[in-house]
């Protein structure tokens, strides 16, 4: 056993595991902080037009980059435990095809919305005045949707190949390019043109993900140390197929979770108009960084639970199991206290000094925030199936969480609130932010129930 693959079924204490995977953790926050940067400059640049119409387009990117998570777990999952069962030739014969098969899904997608892109907003209910804003937006970052979906491919396998290091260079390497971009282009060059504000915000994020994917794919091909290389495919679409399964949940709970942010969109854009959606969108960045830091934790233990399964290590799938949970929990807690703290100065950096706007914003992340409680064990959960490549029951996780309790919550909660508070406007209000927390809560029962029905299947508890 070489030193990397030992590196896998080494005894990973809290302090151990949690040293591994936050390499992997950095890496998919900082790639979340694009956005977040951009927000930033452009309310600040722009107006609050410009930042609701970039917040209105994102989810549709989210959607595409989705398939590059689906990718990422599904595959690695499948090439780490082939690793784990020493067949190194198959491992790096299904990575290849998997890196080709998503490369040419990406230039088809980009060409399907191009053309589809402006009728898919009016669809959303774009207004007439936020309409400009997202075509130029987009229409720079439509032929970059490839890259979207490989630096979150290239996350999981540069984990699988025990360079999660590596991943978290590139990564930033790639946000210093999107901020060095975004102060010049949109700090500088802009002088307070909403147009070539969010022109500037578009092309600063096509540039880091131009780093974040194309340097991968470089060392990926060529010689290195690594446990995997590109090369010659393996074809098998039945290989192809199980790792789509395998990843379905991270594609589900991305797809669904960008419809979700739709519907918010929607529903605030209907209660207050375009301060709503920019409300919404300071929330969602808040709630995005924590889903980064809970992808990344999946993202860097998901090759150790798919090699010690591959390998029958069952005294570790014991241990990563207990640890890992301990992790999420603390990460939860930690992430809440945070943000309730910090969330004055959260809510006043995106309202340039819009005061209707910080209150908004200010309440929704007080409310919003409670959910962190819960939402990292559905995250974990679903991952954790990925691992074993039980892509149904992962799936469901995912698809029940967002797409039965998000959907429900949603629609139900400000109407429970509008009976029982006050038929009030204010009420109803307050219910969408609340949904949020009650929908995160059952999703994290429901995953507890499968941890323990499917405990002595996977022996990864007593």
């Amino acid at each position: 056993m070489d030193e990397d693959a030992r590196a896998f079924t080494q005894h990973f204490t809290l302090g151990k595991l949690f040293k591994y995977v936050l390499p992997t953790i950095f890496a998919i926050l900082i790639a979340s902080v694009y956005g977040i940067v951009d927000g930033i400059f452009v309310s600040n640049f722009g107006g609050t037009t410009p930042f609701a119409a970039i917040n209105q387009v994102s989810p549709i990117f989210m959607i595409i980059a989705a398939i590059g998570f689906m990718f990422g777990t599904g595959g690695s999952a499948l090439v780490a435990k082939a690793l784990g069962e020493g067949k190194k030739k198959q491992a790096e014969g299904y990575f290849s095809f998997f890196t080709y098969a998503l490369i040419a899904i990406g230039v088809i997608g980009s060409v399907i919305l191009w053309f589809t892109f402006e009728p898919l907003l009016s669809a959303l209910g774009v207004t007439e005045t936020m309409m400009p804003f997202c075509l130029t937006y987009g229409r720079i970052l439509i032929p970059a949707l490839t890259l979207f979906m490989l630096q979150f491919y290239f996350q999981s396998f540069l984990t699988t190949a025990k360079k999660p290091n590596l991943g978290l260079i590139f990564t930033i390497l790639a946000g210093i390019a999107n901020i060095v971009g975004d102060t010049i282009l949109i700090g500088v060059l802009s002088q307070g043109d909403p147009t070539k504000a969010v022109s500037g915000a578009a092309i600063s994020t096509a540039a880091g993900l131009i780093i974040g994917s194309i340097i991968p794919l470089i060392y990926f091909f060529s010689k290195n140390k690594s446990l995997l290389r590109l090369g010659k495919p393996m074809v098998s679409f039945k290989a192809l197929a199980k790792a789509c399964g395998n990843g379905s949940s991270e594609f589900f709970t991305n797809i669904s979770g960008s419809i979700i942010n739709i519907v918010y969109n929607s529903l605030f854009l209907y209660m207050i108009g375009d301060m709503g959606v920019a409300a919404f969108g300071t929330v969602g960045y808040v709630n995005s960084i924590f889903a980064a830091v809970a992808s990344g934790l999946v993202l860097g233990i998901t090759p150790l639970f798919s090699y010690n399964y591959g390998a029958n290590n069952t005294k570790n799938l014991k241990n990563l199991y207990h640890k890992s949970t301990l992790i999420v929990i603390i990460i939860g807690i930690a992430a809440t206290f945070l943000i309730e703290v910090l969330a004055q100065p959260l809510a006043a950096a995106f309202s340039h000094g819009d005061e209707a706007l910080m209150q908004i914003t200010l309440d929704g992340l007080m409310i919003f925030t409670l959910s962190f409680l819960f939402k990292g064990i559905p995250t974990f959960g679903s991952g954790l199936f990925t691992a074993f490549s039980n892509g149904k029951v992962s799936a469901i996780i995912s698809i029940v969480r967002t797409l039965v309790f998000n959907m429900a919550t949603v629609i139900l909660v400000p109407i429970i609130f509008f009976i029982v508070f006050g038929s009030s406007y204010e009420a109803a209000f307050y219910g969408v932010w609340y949904s949020a927390v009650f929908s995160e809560f059952f999703a994290a029962l429901m995953t507890i129930g499968y941890f323990k029905k499917y405990k002595k299947v996977y022996k990864y508890d007593d």
